[in-house]
């Protein structure tokens, strides 16, 4: 199963102006780490606050000024998959986010709150499970 996990936290001896958001991108299936994937930060009207891209090992690392919205995040790992999150906490309660990002070989969209329920989770195998059948 792909999409991804976050941990999000309130660090007092971090600065209250910015938030820091690090993560590993990783394909779903093979699990190999995706080097030079392209991430890009969105505000809440898609505008883009700032694109970095993955080290040789999977890896990334920023520090966003705090916005009063929730924002997204795009990753494009070229030939490893895309993946959309939406409704990111860019510092409104927090100012540290940890994401563990994993790509499908086709396009997948998530929200934060989708992976909680394993009712919803189970959904989402069954969807992924149908779309391998339809494409073979």
């Amino acid at each position: 199963m792909g999409g991804y996990e976050s941990s999000s936290y309130l660090d007092e001896n971090d600065s209250q102006d910015s938030v820091t958001i690090s993560g590993i991108v990783t394909e779903a299936k093979t699990k190999r780490k995706v080097p030079n994937a392209e991430i890009r930060f969105l505000d809440s009207e898609g505008n883009t606050l700032k694109k970095i891209s993955s080290d040789n090992n999977g890896s990334f690392h920023t520090i966003l000024a705090k916005l009063t919205k929730f924002g997204s995040i795009e990753i494009d790992g070229n030939s490893a998959g895309f993946l959309t999150i939406a409704n990111i906490d860019f510092g409104i309660f927090v100012n540290n986010t940890r994401i563990k990002a994993r790509l499908f070989k086709y396009d997948y969209s998530a929200t934060e709150l989708e992976f909680y329920k394993k009712e919803d989770r189970d959904q989402l195998k069954r969807e992924i499970e149908e779309m391998k059948k339809q494409k073979r």
